[in-house]
């Protein structure tokens, strides 16, 4: 733990140097959030960093790499995004909330991140709006339950039914005022800390988590679905809708490939470290997020592994698919970016 926490720590002077070194004319401001931030990084955890392009030249800080076993993605964000954010429109809430900032170009740039800061507390301060934007999340997970009833297979249920929860949660936190300030790592004990949050909503998720299969998990997260809505006063008719084709053969790009492991790694690292812990409700949701990553590319099918009472056997899998994944890149001209100390990385990176 103390390894990763000296890593990590350089890394951030790092990145903060090289914005104020190379790119003090082309970016507004530099950001990190999430467990560096909020106290919650384990020994496998990596830095949450965005930044705001100001010029075109800006964008080339984006960065993806791989550091100690540890996955590394700095990514731009536009002004336009984080304003979606600060408006409730995006999940990323913590990154506008929670953020601090490593690098401010000027100070017109400090203020106008702090007037997005502030037009987030308006945001959730507004009653009307806030039933709006709950509304809309509900809209979202009565789609995704139109998809369940057309799933081919255990993932893709598996997978519906934990986005279906993820979002059904968001809704909720929403018309409460509120939003996940961990985000996904503690969503499901903030959901229950929440006042007058009806108990069958806590435990259609808990539901969906310990279900015994891909039906069993979907036929829960219809149930959250009404009772979301209840709780809310909306009515969402839940349409019959068939999911987006996956991506079908074609030319595979290694190095595309590369850089999309370099982004996804850290999500496998999560997915070890809960199975190690016992976690259940992090792993599952992890494994979700991982298995719409990797829908992308191609079919690895790792939630059919998903059960909470032996969380080994989805380690095993993410160890098995992670190792085909590595593979395929190397297979079709990939490089990843891999560091073995910090040294090793500022000499690469020529600092």
């Amino acid at each position: 733990m103390e390894r990763r926490k000296e890593i990590n720590g350089r890394l951030v002077r790092w990145i903060a140097e090289k914005a104020e070194r190379e790119y003090a004319e082309d970016i507004s401001l530099v950001l990190i959030y999430g467990s560096y931030v909020n106290g919650t990084a384990n020994n496998r955890s990596d830095v949450d960093c965005c930044f705001i392009p100001k010029t075109e030249r800006g964008y080339e800080m984006a960065a993806g790499f791989i550091l100690e076993g540890v996955g590394y993605d700095i990514f731009p964000m536009s002004w336009e995004r984080v304003e979606r954010i600060a408006c409730l429109r995006e999940n990323l809430t913590p990154l506008v909330g929670d953020a601090d900032i490593i690098f401010c170009g000027s100070a017109e740039d400090m203020a106008r991140f702090r007037g997005m800061q502030e037009k987030l507390q308006c945001c959730l301060a507004d009653g009307a709006y806030v039933q709006e934007i709950a509304e809309e999340r509900c809209r979202e997970a009565g789609r995704l339950c139109g998809m369940l009833e057309h799933v081919r297979t255990e993932t893709e249920a598996w997978k519906l039914a934990g986005m279906v929860i993820m979002t059904l949660a968001d809704a909720v936190a929403v018309f409460h005022h509120e939003y996940f300030h961990f985000g996904l790592k503690r969503q499901f004990e903030d959901l229950i800390k929440m006042q007058e949050v009806p108990e069958e909503i806590v435990e259609g998720y808990r539901s969906v988590v310990k279900a015994a299969s891909g039906d069993e998990a979907a036929a829960y997260a219809r149930k959250m679905l009404a009772d979301v809505c209840r709780h809310l006063g909306v009515v969402v008719p839940v349409q019959a809708t068939v999911a987006d084709a996956k991506p079908g053969g074609g030319a595979i790009d290694g190095m595309q490939l590369a850089g999309l492991y370099e982004e996804i790694s850290s999500t496998f690292n999560k997915i070890y470290v809960c199975c190690e812990a016992g976690n259940a409700v992090l792993a599952f949701l992890s494994a979700v997020c991982l298995q719409r990553e990797l829908d992308e590319v191609g079919e690895y099918d790792l939630l059919e592994a998903f059960d909470h009472r032996a969380l080994g056997r989805l380690a095993e899998a993410a160890r098995r698919i992670e190792a085909e994944f590595v593979g395929l890149i190397k297979e079709n001209g990939g490089s990843i970016r891999r560091y073995g100390s910090f040294e090793e990385f500022a000499a690469h990176r020529g600092c």
